[in-house]
């Protein structure tokens, strides 16, 4: 476990071409078959900043599909970054929503910075391991333009002094344009335990 960074945490994520998961472009080669989903052993070190470069358009003369992966490509830094950020980095996890941000974890909702930070300390230690993502660019009809990605994810979790727990997890991340560069921000967070019947 490392201590608290004081620098931004993704707030230099790309939302389009020009770099991906891990460092390497978008457009690049993609994972061996049968790599699975994020690799909870190669998380970024804490002093990785990405760069970004402009949110992709959604014209009609590139191929969707093209942007669907990069948005996956997006989603598989962020996953990597924002759960080593829960488990490691804590106090550094509110770096990565919006100010108006809402999170609602299994039924109950948390609006705006202050009150996610509370939240977010009141938490124990956890310990994550992502099984599963998936993601899509949400097409800008449906968000007035705003360039938004959703991420899905699901694994198990353990919380210190509980069991370990099967969760799914749905982000929505939106593009937002700084004097510098475009990054990207949680704009809702829906956090839910999958506690199955025996």
């Amino acid at each position: 476990m490392y201590n608290v960074d004081p620098r931004p945490v993704l707030t230099h994520l790309r939302p389009a071409a020009g770099g991906g998961a891990r460092g390497k472009p978008f457009g690049a080669a993609p994972r061996a078959a049968g790599s699975g989903g994020p690799e909870r052993g190669a998380h970024p070190a804490p002093s990785r900043r990405p760069r970004a470069s402009p949110p992709f358009p959604m014209a009609a003369s590139v191929d969707f599909k093209t942007y669907v992966d990069q948005a996956c490509r997006a989603a598989d830094e962020f996953v990597n970054i924002y759960y080593e950020t829960m488990d490691k980095r804590r106090r550094a996890l509110t770096r990565l929503y919006l100010d108006k941000a809402t999170l609602v974890w299994n039924g109950n909702a948390v609006s705006g910075q202050e009150e996610l930070n509370k939240f977010f300390e009141m938490l124990p230690s956890s310990e994550f391991q992502v099984n599963m993502l998936d993601c899509q660019p949400v097409h800008e009809q449906a968000t007035q333009g705003q360039t938004t990605v959703l991420v899905v994810t699901s694994g198990t979790v353990k919380f210190d002094g509980d069991k370990q727990r099967y969760f799914n997890q749905n982000f929505l991340l939106t593009a937002q344009a700084t004097p510098t560069n475009t990054v990207w921000k949680i704009a809702s967070d829906c956090f839910r335990f999958q506690d199955w019947a025996s």
